[in-house]
C-alpha cells in the first residue's frame, strides 16, 4: 500500500506536469478538500474544481515541498506555489481577472490517505499575501 508521502509525490508530479487526470487519479471518491479563503470541495468532482481553479488562473503553476513530516497514511508538509496569473481566478467571493503578475505563495498542507488515495487535504495559506501579490490590496491596489 502506498504511504501518504508516495501519494503526495504522485500528485505533485502530475500537478507540475499539468496532468489533470493524473491528479484526479490520486483522489478517493469521497475526498474532502479544505483551503484558506473558503475553498472547500468534496468528491472527485470537487477535486477537479480545485485543480481547475489554479490550473486556469496560473497555467504555469508549480508546487514544491520543502519540509514533510509523514507517518503511514498521514502527512504535514510545507510547500510553495508559484505561477503567473494569466487566467481568471474563480474564488467564492468573486472572479479576479488576470493581472499578469507572478505569485509565490507559501502554504502548509495536511494530508490523509487510505488505500493509496487522498481522503482529506487541508491547505493553510496567507490569502492577504496572495491578494497583495496580485496587486489587489496594499499600496499598489487598483480600486
Amino acid at each position: 500500500m502506498l504511504t501518504a508521502k508516495e501519494v503526495l509525490h504522485r500528485t505533485v508530479d502530475a500537478w507540475n506536469a499539468g496532468d489533470e487526470a493524473g491528479v484526479l487519479a490520486q483522489a478517493a471518491p469521497d475526498v474532502e478538500l479544505r483551503s484558506s479563503g473558503g475553498l472547500d470541495y468534496s468528491g472527485v468532482e470537487g477535486f477537479r474544481q480545485w485543480y481547475r481553479l489554479w490550473a486556469d488562473a496560473c497555467p504555469d503553476r508549480i508546487v514544491r515541498y520543502h519540509n514533510l513530516v509523514a507517518e503511514g497514511e498521514q502527512l504535514i508538509g510545507e510547500g510553495t506555489f508559484t505561477g503567473t496569473h494569466t487566467g481568471v481566478l474563480h474564488l467564492p467571493t468573486g472572479d479576479i481577472p488576470p493581472t499578469g503578475r507572478r505569485v509565490s505563495a507559501d502554504y502548509v498542507a495536511v494530508l490523509r490517505t487510505s488505500g493509496g488515495k487522498i481522503t482529506y487535504m487541508r491547505h493553510y495559506f496567507d490569502v492577504m499575501d496572495l491578494m497583495a501579490q496580485l496587486g489587489l490590496v496594499g499600496a499598489e491596489a487598483k480600486v
